[in-house]
């Protein structure tokens, strides 16, 4: 309105033009740069060699004041020569915001460059105006009602300098609440319901008293469901009351009418259902007569009603639930009523955003066919398939029209790409391996392509590790993958003080192919070589076992075997299902991995081992705040062909990941060495070489972080847990007595028996640092026995390996 007004007035006095003139030269004064002038004269309505008259430069004033660019325009005659002259408006020299830390800074920034506030822009007094105004509304729905925005504009010669003063406020806590009209529920049972709690500090430690708008919405409709799924169909707000005593300290009153409970008589789907009503009455199988009323039962059938339509191309199809009431009975009929729209077809699947993802690599995630019937779960599937792969931000999906069609759509797939090469250097420290030093190179989707390669190394206490890995992720056109890595390990235990020491460098490679069964469930084949060089070895009960089997020459007189150099062959396979939520901290869904590694003929080692892990998630909310985790591995290992299985593939627990409490590694048979002065395996010793089968399981109870902001609490977990686990050696009552010894053993640890169980119960905190994993965990063991090593305390910082 303000610049409709300046232009009316330039028209009557910015123009001082009087009788029409034959135009010779169009001059432009106040723009220093002769091409930009030329550039501004290039726009112009009016020509040289034209006649002008007062309306044609009229024309043109309102034409350069649409434009934003400019203070003020004026046009005027000197001869033959049309001067324009304008004063331009101020350009954005630098943007700077202090204050902020409710809203990052880069989202800030995001949002002043979406409204042209950025270096370089033209300064608009009024959008600067209205981008306050608009972040003055956001803190409020975040609960600051006490924030306070100051821009401040230094100008200076052409140009602006823009400074965001913030002063955030205290948020606002809610101090009481109140529910009115309740009848059938008690106060206490609907305030369980809510997000936003009463601010008790003595009693309500991990609830929030924030009062944010979207929030309280949400509590309002949690009131409402919890009505509508017991029968109260006609459940409403009377009223709704937000009373702020001061800006930080909220009122809310709820004001509620229950109603009566309904029970359905009857449902039916009318209406245009596309010929699908032997499809769709599928979704009405489980309903009877006089059951209770239940939302979320007809939102389910609404849903799926939806969902046969859009797997027919039904994209657009309405489903409206109709009620009709008998209050005297206290029964309701309900009818949904279907109006299934045209049928489309796909003409093209298109993608925007993909600045280094090849088009191919786009489309063989994709389940959605060009030309063929729109299949919506088909094309929602192409959309949860690209955001499985990790390589993007965020994906949207739309359904634009095909332009003058009725029948055809377009699928248009809107990515935003992240960076997928990452260098990292890190450095940890734990309590079951010591320092660590790792560092790491790996470039996802490699060219484009999908495919993945990384180069990574690590050294902590106890050795060193390589391991260059690539991948193909569609190996084949039917989403066959292909895997490979070579690696190098070299290996002393000699620092750790619950393992039987030793040294082992393994070197080698292998490969695996992955063949998808469905979205959840693969199976996979792996092949592979190693080599191991083992020394420094001292002789043990068992080791002497497993180097007899190998029919290794053994001095007799040394307490150290040679050094034992073997090449094996092997082959896994096994099958893999997830119906997890994400891949990192997980909070929903469930997982099964289940295994088995052989070693083939030809190879110096025969063994095989076997293993199961099973992995589940329960939230206890809608928000996935509250979660019941469990885990559950199972293994076992034994030789094969007469040999042994190899003293270094053996089980043992302890530490984070088994059996947290106790010393890592320290639960297990143990070492019973060769006696100096007897010559016989008499030297009993609480070092830990393992057995060949080992259970474990854990029990977690997953709450909100403490102290950690909403956004960030998918990075962190705390957990309530009770760990369990056992590691025994199925064959020891059957190991032969070596070199005639005359030992009792009978004295020893009963390492066959299954149920010597160990358990602990604490406290888990994990979290996705820059840094690496950090997970720290205190626990006390509730079963244990003599001798075990305990560690109360544990942590880990960094990656290791």
């Amino acid at each position: 309105m303000k610049k409709l007004l300046l232009s009316t007035l330039l028209m009557a006095n910015g123009v001082a033009i009087s009788a029409p003139f034959v135009v010779k030269d169009i001059r432009v004064d106040g723009i220093p740069s002769v091409s930009s002038s030329e550039a501004l004269i290039s726009t112009l309505p009016i020509k040289v060699g034209q006649t002008a008259t007062d309306n044609d430069v009229a024309n043109v004033v309102r034409q350069l004041f649409l434009q934003n660019r400019f203070e003020d325009v004026r046009a005027v005659r000197e001869g033959n020569t049309l001067v324009i002259k304008i004063v331009p408006l101020p350009i954005i020299e630098s943007v700077e915001i202090k204050g902020n830390s409710a809203i990052p800074k880069e989202p800030l920034t995001e949002n002043l460059k979406a409204n042209l506030i950025t270096k370089g822009e033209v300064f608009d007094e009024l959008k600067l105006e209205q981008f306050k105004n608009a972040l003055v509304e956001h803190y409020h729905a975040i609960g600051r009602y006490d924030v306070s925005i100051t821009p401040k504009v230094t100008r200076k010669e052409g140009s602006v300098d823009i400074k965001l003063e913030i002063n955030e406020g205290e948020i606002a806590k809610v101090k009481k609440i109140t529910i009115k009209g309740n009848k059938d529920f008690t106060e206490a049972q609907l305030m369980k319901l809510l997000d936003i709690q009463p601010d008790v500090p003595w009693w309500n430690i991990f609830e929030s008293s924030k009062f944010e708008q979207n929030v309280y919405q949400q509590d309002m409709e949690s009131l409402r469901g919890f009505y509508m799924n017991r029968g109260y169909a006609k459940f409403n707000f009377v009223a709704t009351d937000v009373q702020f005593e001061t800006k930080q300290d909220v009122a809310l009153t709820y004001a509620i009418d229950e109603g009566s409970q309904y029970s359905i008589s009857d449902i039916r789907i009318v209406g245009d259902t596309a010929k699908l009503d032997k499809e769709l009455n599928k979704h009405l199988k489980d309903f009877k007569a006089g059951q209770l009323f239940r939302r979320d039962d007809l939102v389910a059938i609404e849903n799926g009603i939806k969902q046969v339509l859009g797997e027919h191309g039904f994209a657009t199809a309405q489903v409206n639930i109709h009620p009709t009431f008998d209050d005297d009975n206290h029964t309701v009929r309900i009818n949904f009523v279907v109006e299934a729209g045209v049928r489309a077809y796909v003409r093209k699947i298109n993608f925007e955003g993909n600045d280094v993802t090849a088009d191919s690599t786009l489309r063989r995630e994709m389940r959605q066919q060009e030309g063929a019937w729109l299949s919506t779960t088909a094309a929602e599937l192409g959309k949860v398939r690209l955001e499985r792969t990790g390589f993007y931000d965020a994906v949207e999906m739309s359904y634009p029209v095909v332009p003058n069609t009725v029948d055809q759509v377009d699928i248009l797939y809107k990515i935003r790409e992240r960076n997928t090469g990452s260098i990292n250097f890190g450095i940890g420290y734990g309590t079951g391996n010591g320092f660590s030093y790792q560092a790491g190179i790996r470039q996802d989707n490699f060219l484009g392509m999908g495919s993945s390669i990384s180069l990574n190394g690590a050294r902590n206490d106890y050795g060193t590790n390589l391991n260059l890995g690539y991948t193909e992720p569609y190996f084949t056109k039917d989403g066959v993958s292909l895997g490979g890595n070579v690696f190098y390990e070299d290996y002393n235990s000699s620092k750790n003080k619950q393992s039987a020491s030793y040294q082992r460098r393994t070197y080698g490679l292998n490969s695996t192919l992955g063949f998808p069964v469905d979205e959840n469930n693969s199976y996979y084949l792996s092949s592979g070589y190693t080599h191991d060089t083992i020394k420094n070895a001292p002789r043990e009960f068992n080791r002497e076992i497993y180097v007899k089997s190998l029919n290794i020459p053994i001095e007799q007189k040394s307490h150290l075997y040679s050094k034992i150099k073997t090449n094996d062959f092997d082959t896994s396979f096994g099958w893999n299902y997830s119906s997890l939520n994400r891949g990192f901290l997980p909070t929903k869904g469930s997982s099964a991995n289940i295994g088995a590694k052989i070693t083939l003929p030809g190879s110096d080692n025969r063994y095989y081992k076997i293993s199961a892990d099973f992995r589940n998630y329960f939230p206890l909310n809608r928000e996935h705040k509250w979660v019941i985790g469990s885990k559950v591995s199972l293994a076992y290992a034994n030789g094969l062909s007469g040999k042994a299985l190899p003293f270094y593939q053996t089980y043992a627990a302890g530490g984070i990941g088994t059996l947290r409490g106790f010393a890592y590694g320290a639960i297990g048979p143990k070492a019973i060495y060769l006696g100096e002065k007897s010559g016989k395996f008499d030297a009993m010793s609480g070092d830990v070489v393992g057995g060949n089968a080992i259970a474990s399981a854990t029990l977690e109870f997953i709450t909100p972080t403490p102290f950690v902001s909403e956004k960030s609490q998918h990075n962190v977990r705390t957990s309530l847990f009770v760990d369990a686990a056992s590691v025994w050696d199925t064959k020891w009552n059957s190991k032969p007595i070596l070199n005639n010894t005359q030992y009792d053993y009978s004295s020893l640890e009963n390492y066959k028996d299954y149920k010597r169980v160990r358990a602990s119960a604490g406290v888990a905190f994990q979290w996705n640092s820059p840094i690496g994993p950090l997970v720290f965990s205190y626990a006390k063991p509730i079963k244990k026995y003599e001798k075990d090593q305990i560690e109360q305390f544990q942590f880990s910082i960094g990656g290791s390996f």
